[in-house]
């Protein structure tokens, strides 16, 4: 930050720019909408002296798409008419055009003398395309056009003594030479960088790209879950009295897949059905290269897989968009305990695609780790876990069946998973069977409301369990207490989570909905049977819950000690995608998609009575100092201006649209 910027930040720190409201001063006409406002369900009770009677509603057009500027507009014309009501239009849902406008503003923000990656990195001499390279090889030149600095002080460089972006760092005018362009580095001490783990390795991309990556060990074991499954399935589906009452101890050995010893390694061929029987029936040893460890001798068995104790654990919910390794960061500052990456599409995977690569990585600080796999499939399912298990460092896997989103319903993932319960069968069994990891699963109540089916999977799942042990194919169930009807429109069925947690029993059960205080976290643990509870939009509007219900107390946070938090989370972000002009762009647009659920925040000193419920909108308050305000705002403008104090200006052209419109609370 720049010495303008904190003179600027500083200033909102301290600055009031309003009266308290005074009960003497105030209309009737003010005095009866307040007291409106107080028996209003689900509205936030703020203080009287802190809301604005004034506040103008009017929509900015500033960031909306072209038909919501026709609308917002017309709707801002009749505002100015006292004679009638406005109009007011509800801007809910997604931004579809979002990605669109925010690729067109970041492409024109882009610089035009783009500088070959290998002269930055360690010289022409690095480069293999030479002179047929279509990025600039002349440093000088790029000296002269290089746009100026966002700030003179680079967090990586002043946290590692090292910043890797060299010339490129828009932050970098502490450790560039200004005539050379060399690139300086300073010695730390007792700062050593540590590099995020599951970067995707070059090699893998080559395999994937080229569908030459090794898959018969995941392919086998497919055929044999299916034959299996099927094969019961069919008997049942004929004579469903004699397989339910007759069913021998065969029937019942065939159901259960078989042990990791039994399976072909990946090097042996594929041959056909009637050959595999005899032969996956005896153990076949592994194929070695180089020195022989036990781990190479001794296969793990599931009842030696690594178990994690999920009892009364912190679990911050897997996000899209917004839950990104920064955020996770910040989170497990707060005193997180189990945190699980971004949903990753199982086919996006396969196809090599490095957008859905960078969803998989972790900071050393994650302690417990999950990766969230969607699919529709056992085969693209089974193929991916093979992947992750010979590639990547995680702790377990969570199974996706609650994704509400159309796109993924319509391919038979997410929630339309848990209406294929033969397919559900053998993904899990097949990915318990392949995994070393616990494999835990993701629930909503059912599709449509009224129709919950949660309890039916969960039977169903619980019932899979191996005959030579006591564990079970599913590690955890987490149910969250809406359907996908319901979205997020009405509250949490903690009654029927319950009921369901019950029913799963030994197997631990976390519930999902509505935590947003200490004292609703603790309620939950009290009054149900849950063995925990996931924490999802509570750690996006308040990442400090996690310390709430750690303390138990409720923090009034000052608007000082948020705006830190955001600095801290762009400098993750610088670290994580890069202090160059790309990586700038990305860390603002990430933490601008971050703001459409910061703003929702009431702080704690403004609220007449606690604790603050999760879907309980407020009137217009004004805050205890203009930061305080300014983070309240729901319009994208005030969030560019809160990105500009933490990350430099944007250029005139540059446009945002949030994922989610602003003001979806339900």
């Amino acid at each position: 930050m720049s010495s303008k910027e904190e003179h600027e930040s500083s200033v909102l720190f301290h600055r009031v720019s309003h009266p308290l409201n005074e009960h003497s001063k105030l209309t009737e006409e003010q005095l009866n909408k307040y007291e409106t406002w107080k028996t209003q369900p689900a509205m936030a009770q703020i203080k009287l002296e802190f809301i604005d009677f004034d506040h103008e509603v009017r929509l900015s057009i500033e960031h909306l798409n072209e038909n919501d500027k026709k609308i917002a507009a017309e709707t801002n014309n009749s505002e100015t008419n006292d004679s009638t009501e406005p109009k007011k239009k509800k801007f809910k849902g997604q931004n579809r055009k979002h990605l669109e406008i925010n690729a067109k503003s970041s492409t024109a923000n882009e610089n035009n003398h783009h500088l070959c990656f290998f002269v930055v990195r360690g010289g022409l001499d690095k480069c293999p395309y030479k002179s047929s390279c279509k990025h600039s090889h002349d440093l000088s030149n790029y000296l002269t056009q290089r746009p100026a600095d966002f700030d003179k002080n680079c967090y990586m460089f002043d946290v590692y003594g090292q910043c890797f972006y060299g010339i490129l760092c828009r932050f970098g005018q502490s450790h560039i030479d200004p005539i050379t362009g060399h690139n300086k580095i300073v010695a730390r001490l007792n700062q050593t960088y540590v590099e995020s783990l599951n970067k995707y390795p070059p090699l893998l991309k080559h395999f994937l790209r080229r569908k030459k990556y090794d898959y018969k060990l995941s392919d086998h074991l497919t055929k044999i879950a299916n034959k299996l499954i099927t094969k019961v399935n069919v008997a049942k589906r004929n004579n469903p009295t004699a397989a339910d009452e007759n069913q021998d101890d065969k029937e019942k050995e065939d159901r259960s897949l078989p042990d990791e010893t039994e399976i072909l390694p990946p090097d042996v061929d594929a041959i056909d059905d009637d050959q595999q029987a005899p032969q996956v029936s005896r153990p076949i040893p592994f194929r070695t290269l180089g020195t022989i460890t036990d781990v190479d001798m001794i296969r793990l068995k599931p009842r030696e897989k690594v178990r994690i104790d999920f009892n009364r654990r912190l679990y911050l919910a897997p996000l899209t968009t917004v839950g990104n390794l920064p955020f996770r960061r910040i989170c497990k500052e707060y005193g997180c305990e189990i945190t699980c990456g971004e949903m990753a599409m199982t086919t996006s995977l396969l196809q090599g695609q490095m957008s859905e690569f960078a969803l998989l990585r972790r900071h050393p600080s994650e302690t417990i780790f999950g990766v969230q796999l969607c699919g529709s499939f056992v085969d693209t399912m089974t193929r991916t876990v093979q992947l992750l298990e010979e590639n990547f460092d995680y702790d377990f896997i969570d199974l996706n069946c609650a994704c509400p989103i159309d796109l993924v319903y319509k391919k038979g993932a997410g929630c339309a998973l848990t209406r294929r319960t033969i397919d559900f069968e053998r993904i899990c069994r097949s990915v318990s069977c392949l995994s070393t990891r616990p494999i835990t699963i993701k629930l909503r109540t059912g599709i449509m409301t009224g129709e919950n089916n949660a309890h039916e999977i969960v039977s169903l799942a619980k019932s899979w369990k191996s005959d030579y042990d006591d564990n079970h194919v599913v590690d955890l169930f987490t149910l969250h207490g809406r359907s996908k009807e319901m979205r997020y429109s009405k509250s949490a069925d903690w009654n029927y989570v319950d009921e369901c947690a019950k029913l799963s029993n030994p197997i631990p059960f976390y519930g999902v909905g509505d935590i947003y205080a200490f004292e609703d976290y603790y309620k939950r643990l009290d009054e149900t049977s849950v063995s925990g509870c996931m924490i999802a939009r509570g750690a996006l509007i308040k990442p400090w819950l996690f310390t709430e219900i750690k303390e138990q107390r409720t923090w009034d946070i000052s608007a000082g000690e948020r705006f830190d938090m955001l600095k801290r989370y762009t400098n993750y972000g610088l670290e994580h995608w890069g202090s160059d002009q790309s990586g700038v762009e990305k860390t603002r647009r990430f933490l601008l998609e971050w703001f459409s659920f910061l703003y929702r925040y009431i702080p704690v000193g403004l609220l007449e009575r606690l604790p603050h419920r999760l879907n309980e909108r407020p009137p217009y308050f004004f805050g205890r100092n203009d930061l305080e305000t300014l983070m309240s705002s729901k319009l994208c403008s005030d969030w560019v201006k809160l990105t500009e104090l933490l990350l430099g200006k944007v250029s005139s052209d540059f446009h945002f649209l949030p994922k989610h419109k602003a003001n979806a609370y339900g």
